[in-house]
């Protein structure tokens, strides 16, 4: 956490109490999380920023790589830029749920940007389907 703070200082921005919250609740949940999901765990702690601060928040940890955002059929989600993982996305019931891949996707990538002589800098793979809970 202290990485974090860190790293919101050397961008030039303050800790202020609603950032903090909100890399709390991402910390916390170790998954994507929407914005109206974010409002929802803020009011639980008793915080209650207007729209346009947790959008200036979210803009500011993203815009400095301590918070990734992926947008998922239309929604962006939200989570600490930390072990890079994938996502299984259940297509009824909208669960969203972390998957580890091997590093051979690694791999792939670095020779992805030998061969295109791209930098990449960050990367999105997300698999759709059906949940457990909804093949029932």
């Amino acid at each position: 956490m202290n990485t974090i703070h860190n790293a919101i200082k050397s961008s030039g921005g303050r800790l202020t109490k609603t950032k903090k919250a909100i890399i709390d609740i991402l910390s916390e949940n170790h998954c994507l999380l929407s914005k109206q999901e974010m409002v929802e765990k803020l009011k639980i702690k008793k915080i209650r920023p207007d729209r346009s601060t947790i959008y200036r928040e979210l803009q500011f940890l993203t815009k400095n790589n301590i918070v990734i955002k992926n947008m998922i059929a239309g929604i962006d989600y939200y989570e600490i830029a930390q072990d890079h993982h994938h996502h299984l996305i259940c297509m009824s019931c909208n669960s969203i749920s972390k998957v580890e891949i091997g590093n051979h996707l690694e791999k792939q990538e670095k020779q992805i940007a030998r061969q295109n002589k791209f930098n990449i800098i960050n990367h999105s793979l997300e698999f759709y389907g059906l949940c457990q809970r909804c093949l029932r």
